[in-house]
């Protein structure tokens, strides 16, 4: 199997909608490692951090956890990031260092509304990509906009966009239209990444990137397969442009 780097995940303890204890991020970093993750990045949720916490203290998180690995002889490294739902604060934030990008590059996870599509999409997109940043669309096989309308991703890509699949999206963990349209938009070609997503150390929203890296090597062949899970990823962690 193929070095995993995930680039979407929520094991930050006490953050968002994630684990509640350090222990259980710990279990989620031993998990990861298990299936050959060779790195992390973490990615709260941009509202939860800036009404609750602080960048601060998750960056704190991020070191304490990144010690405790160390300790224990786990051999994955945790790194920082951000889930950005689009909103017309998204640039504000971004500027007095309440929004973060992956890694401090020049990608940023930024997710669509769940449900409704504001008019200021398309203008937050275009904004970020003139800033010098790429958007990485979170989870686009699991969005009403998308399903709404197909061609709005294929816009996004055609801009400069990436987009970023779930690996339980691949075999059929949030339903049959998120894998059939997590299949779709892969055999377009208008899938760049697979990551984890993972909120829990077990159950519905556990860490699954083996899984997802077997069902996409079924769907598009094994050299795809490494792209979206290692190649891909690895770019965009080391902030290099994705070839």
């Amino acid at each position: 199997m193929a070095d995993i780097y995930d680039i979407h995940n929520h094991l930050l303890p006490g953050v968002d909608d994630g684990p509640k204890e350090f222990s259980e991020s710990i279990r989620i970093c031993k998990i990861a490692e298990s299936q050959n993750t060779k790195s992390v990045i973490v990615t709260p949720h941009r509202k939860d951090v800036t009404e609750n916490l602080s960048v601060n203290i998750i960056k704190d998180l991020v070191s304490d956890i990144n010690q405790t690995l160390r300790e224990d002889n786990v051999d994955i490294t945790i790194k920082i990031g951000m889930e950005n739902h689009i909103d017309l604060g998204l640039l504000r934030d971004l500027e007095e260092g309440r929004a973060l990008t992956l890694n401090n590059g020049q990608y940023i996870l930024v997710e669509m509304p769940w449900q409704g599509r504001p008019s200021y999409i398309e203008e937050i997109i275009a904004d970020l990509l003139g800033y010098g940043l790429t958007p990485v669309l979170a989870h686009p096989e699991r969005m009403t906009v998308f399903e709404e309308d197909p061609n709005l991703l294929f816009d996004f890509v055609q801009m400069g966009c990436i987009s970023q699949l779930t690996a339980s999206s691949l075999y059929g963990k949030f339903g049959n239209t998120a894998m059939n349209s997590s299949i779709d938009i892969m055999r377009h070609g208008l899938a760049h990444v697979i990551a984890s997503d993972t909120h829990m150390a077990e159950g519905q929203r556990c860490y699954d990137m083996e899984l997802g890296f077997s069902h996409a090597k079924r769907i598009v062949g094994i050299d795809i397969a490494k792209k979206m899970c290692s190649v891909n990823p690895l770019a965009i962690l080391e902030n290099h442009k994705l070839t």
